[in-house]
């Protein structure tokens, strides 16, 4: 089967589009979701060439928003909000999608590369943080995950998408502590130490298998 039913792009960083430029060549994508950013890139003009090109529906992502998967399965948009923030140490950031998906009791919260205006604005909101596993905020840098919003998310698995001796030092010891602190050593995974990492559940019981 060679077709997407939904693809997401949480914010038109390189490193987040990149790949999918290649997934709307190779695949019949049905719809696209993601946040009307002003950004400027070469990547970027060519993701916005490609949906036009190959005439495919999109939606702008914004929180309040809620998508129904099927079978009690719901992705609920929890950011950007209205307006945009602005002036914050990186407006492209702050204002990714960040997605909390769930099904029966169990649930997974998608924080793209928010920082810690982000994070503090979505507690502000009360925006429903509280999830199952969280999947930490750029790649474990230290402008995010602060511990205010670990208290609210209250998770009890960790997953960092971080590349192998990346050169930003991802993720930095201090956020490492405070995952320690709030899940345990033995619930944190990295994509760097244990390559693809993949969950199964039926929304009671959450199991994880890793590649290595």
């Amino acid at each position: 089967d060679r077709t997407i039913e939904l693809v997401v792009l949480t914010h038109p960083s390189a490193d987040h589009l990149a790949g999918l430029l290649e997934v709307i060549n190779r695949y019949e994508v049905k719809q696209v979701l993601y946040p009307d950013l002003d950004f400027e890139s070469g990547i970027y003009r060519e993701w916005l060439r490609l949906l036009a090109e190959k005439d495919i529906k999109y939606t702008f992502a914004q929180a309040g928003q809620q998508v129904d998967l099927g079978e009690g399965t719901v992705m609920k948009v929890l950011n950007p909000g209205l307006p945009f923030l602005t002036g914050t140490q990186s407006d492209v950031d702050n204002n990714g999608m960040v997605l909390r998906l769930s099904t029966g009791q169990v649930s997974f919260l998608f924080t793209a590369d928010i920082m810690w205006e982000a994070e503090l604005e979505l507690i502000t909101r009360r925006a429903g943080l509280s999830s199952t596993v969280l999947k930490v905020a750029h790649h474990g840098s230290d402008t995010s995950t602060t511990p205010e919003f670990l208290a609210v998310v209250n998770p009890e698995l960790a997953v960092i998408s971080v590349g192998k001796d990346n050169h930003f030092g991802h993720p930095t010891d201090k956020v490492m502590e405070r995952l320690k602190a709030r899940v345990g050593a033995a619930f944190i995974y990295r994509t760097d130490e244990q390559g693809t990492i993949e969950f199964t559940t039926g929304g009671r019981r959450l199991w994880v298998r890793t590649e290595r």
